[in-house]
């Protein structure tokens, strides 16, 4: 067994794959689309759609597909996986990161091929929200810089908003937060709402399959490293990210003194983000085993 698997809990996914199957996770905030993307791609609802800003997608959720096109891999089977976004409404930003690194260390260490990353994004949002960003910065350290070759940033919600504005923020994005993933080899591509948009995307990812990128970094991080998920570079950069949202609530509870409602709501945030750096802590028996090499 390998040292990775203890990191896994009741209810966790793991996936039992095939060497011959071909895996591309579809990642992204809450409620950006990434349950609808897969049922446009499958013709039918297989996954729960949210219609608002609740999640419906805290587990991970795999789903197969017999591979027709391109020719070359015909007879295999494609593994879409629907992924939780960091800022879920239920479960806590370690909890998810945990789930998602559990479910990628599975099909690595089952010797499925990545066929690609799709990271999906609201164009319809004005702006970068904080758990937009959040998402976005934990995404790229759980790929690595190696697979952002192998990233394509789906466009959802275009339809919303007029073309231009969503041509210029698009712009925006790919001059500013997205910059690093494109210089590094990521593609930005509109999606529509329907079937043959979804397909022709995933399609194309098959046909321009990488075979250099044998996995994104935090399944090698588990699975070849035997590290714990808060020593993943995805980890530290969610502990880090926490820590500076801690700060500012803290400081918000000190400015809310004279309105006991506000103070209080910020209080009950700092309570529950203390938890979650506690969670993506490293404990201190595994730290000491990793000096004599015993971890």
């Amino acid at each position: 067994m390998g040292k990775w698997m203890k990191q896994i809990k009741r209810r966790d996914v793991v996936i039992e794959g095939k060497d011959t199957d071909i895996i591309i996770p579809v990642m992204g905030p809450t409620g950006v689309g990434k349950s609808t993307f897969i049922n446009n791609f499958m013709g039918e609802n297989v996954v729960l759609v949210g219609h608002d800003l609740k999640s419906c997608t805290a587990q991970l959720k795999p789903v197969f597909w017999p591979i027709a096109e391109p020719a070359h891999l015909q007879g295999r089977r494609l593994v879409l996986i629907d992924t939780p976004g960091f800022d879920d409404t239920y479960t806590s930003d370690s909890e998810i990161l945990r789930r998602i690194a559990v479910t990628l260390a599975s099909s690595y260490d089952s010797k499925m091929k990545l066929g690609g990353i799709i990271y999906l994004h609201d164009i319809s949002h004005p702006r970068m929200l904080g758990s937009d960003r959040q998402n976005l910065e934990v995404f790229q350290d759980l790929c690595g810089s190696k697979a952002l070759s192998s990233v394509v940033i789906g466009i959802t919600k275009s339809g919303e908003i007029s073309k231009g504005l969503s041509e210029k923020r698009q712009n925006e994005l790919s001059s500013g937060y997205w910059k690093e993933m494109i210089d590094a080899g990521a593609i930005v591509r509109e999606l529509g709402n329907n079937t043959p948009s979804t397909r022709n995307l995933i399609n194309n990812l098959l046909e321009n399959m990488l075979p250099t990128v044998e996995a994104i970094d935090i399944q090698s991080e588990i699975v070849d490293f035997s590290k714990l998920v808060p020593e993943t570079n995805a980890g530290k950069r969610l502990k880090s990210t926490l820590k500076e949202v801690l700060e500012l609530q803290k400081k918000l509870a000190l400015e809310a003194e004279n309105d006991a409602e506000a103070r209080n709501k910020y209080t009950e945030t700092v309570k529950n983000l203390g938890v979650q750096i506690k969670a993506l802590k490293i404990p201190f028996s595994y730290r000491l085993l990793a000096i004599f090499g015993l971890a």
